[in-house]
């Protein structure tokens, strides 16, 4: 298992602590270094007040007078760069004469890993294929139905990483060896879904990232009239496969009977029964009389 990048995320934001950089949804922002130290100060202490004097004893160790327009100088740049207002704070909130406090939640990637857990998996976000707005919507519900079904398999073994957390890769386009170092997964679930008329196809593929090689794929064709259906049916089709690849639960008779389950299951739900195979409607007596009434 590589070691964990010390990586803080908030917002759509994310500091690499290592490298020094600032990022939003991926994209690397400019910020100079008096404002960078600033916000490495309040995200290490989120919620907590970080002083004036702390912050002036830390970035202007030096300096005893004239640190005050200094401050407020770079505090001013680093709400500028995070899109924060000093009268309606996200991030940055000011108490006045006294310091600073960090407002936002903030995220631990590498702290993810549960306690007592042997593996960890990230369900990435299902990429839309096609053009049109439902089937982005479509995959945005596969992936959190995917992450729930699998989270509940056994978390002592197999931890998931929460669906809030994965879903900033929906915009970042990072490789699987960069996703694994920042949230220090064993494996990552990545797929796909296209769109043809009614009918979607559906890709998933398990890799394994320490080597990035594929341990399980799969597809899917289904009839889009019941998509809450699809979406279930999918996820625990996918689950099912995965607690015997990762897990060793049931052998491989087991999972096809299991899958075999799930498809006739998701042909109730999710399809509507052809009408040629649908019974005679059969009318009622008394309009059976009357059709059979010849005229005087």
């Amino acid at each position: 298992m590589p070691k964990a990048i010390p990586v803080l995320r908030f917002g759509a934001f994310e500091l690499n602590l290592q490298s020094r950089e600032l990022r939003k949804q991926g994209m690397r922002i400019r910020i100079e270094a008096k404002p960078f130290q600033i916000l490495e100060l309040l995200l290490e202490h989120a919620g907590e007040v970080v002083t004036r004097q702390t912050l002036c004893e830390k970035l202007w160790p030096d300096t005893y007078v004239g640190y005050e327009h200094s401050l407020n100088t770079a505090v001013n740049k680093l709400r500028s760069i995070l899109c924060d207002f000093a009268q309606s704070p996200r991030f940055v909130e000011t108490l006045p004469r006294v310091g600073y406090r960090f407002i936002a939640p903030v995220y631990r990637p590498e702290l993810a890993r549960p306690r007592g857990t042997s593996k960890m998996l990230v369900v990435l976000p299902f990429e839309s294929l096609s053009d049109e707005a439902r089937t982005d919507s479509f995959a945005d519900g596969l992936t959190e139905e995917t992450t729930l079904q699998l989270s509940q398999l056994n978390p002592a073994r197999l931890g998931v990483i929460a669906r809030t957390c994965a879903v900033q890769y929906k915009w970042r386009k990072k490789s699987v060896r960069e996703i694994a170092e920042e949230l220090g997964v064993d494996y990552a679930i990545e797929g796909s879904v296209r769109r043809e008329g009614r009918r979607t196809r559906i890709t998933c593929q398990l890799i394994e990232t320490r080597d990035q090689t594929h341990r399980w794929s799969a597809s899917y064709d289904r009839d889009l009239r019941n998509a809450l259906a699809v979406q279930t049916q999918v996820a625990r089709q996918i689950r099912i496969a995965l607690e015997a690849e990762l897990l060793g639960i049931g052998g491989a008779n087991r999972v096809a009977t299991a899958l075999k389950e799930e498809e006739a299951r998701g042909q109730v739900k999710g399809t509507p029964v052809p009408r040629s195979s649908r019974p005679p409607r059969v009318q009622a007596p008394h309009l059976q009389a009357k059709s059979f009434q010849t005229a005087p």
